[in-house]
């Protein structure tokens, strides 16, 4: 939830500069946005959390904070125009970087390729057939 905390100030000071002027814009006192700021918003009313979250145009999707600003939906516009092969490279750059930023984050390996295998697939023959090949030659360079 400090995810919230943190994105509220943010874009407090994006958009009203302080939260004095914010608090006059939306007619909510001071001291409540100064509350929300300093404890979070989970011990905060779920009333006045929503209206602050809609002020700053911030979307709650399954607990994580969205900002629905011009930048992400120029992104989603260029991401629905591309064909599935690069809404995969894009997804698969997407879940390394996340990967990155947040190590303890568990989740199947993937194969960065169109169509990627998790280690929960069986390969096919064919798919067997293409690694064996692959380990042969590796393993050639290797002992030249």
């Amino acid at each position: 939830m400090d995810l919230y905390k943190d994105l509220i100030r943010k874009r407090i000071k994006e958009k009203f500069k302080t939260i004095e002027n914010f608090s006059k814009h939306t007619n909510i006192p001071r001291t409540t946005i100064n509350f929300i700021l300093k404890n979070g918003v989970s011990v905060s009313n779920y009333g006045m959390v929503k209206k602050i979250l809609k002020e700053l145009d911030i979307h709650a999707f399954n607990e994580h904070p969205i900002v629905m600003d011009d930048e992400l939906l120029d992104f989603i516009k260029i991401y629905n125009s591309l064909d599935n092969l690069g809404k995969h490279a894009v997804m698969s750059v997407a879940q390394t970087e996340y990967r990155r930023l947040h190590p303890d984050f568990l989740e199947e390996a993937i194969i960065a390729a169109y169509g990627g295998m998790t280690s929960a697939a069986p390969l096919t023959d064919e798919e067997k057939t293409i690694m064996d090949l692959i380990d042969r030659i590796k393993k050639d360079d290797n002992d030249k």
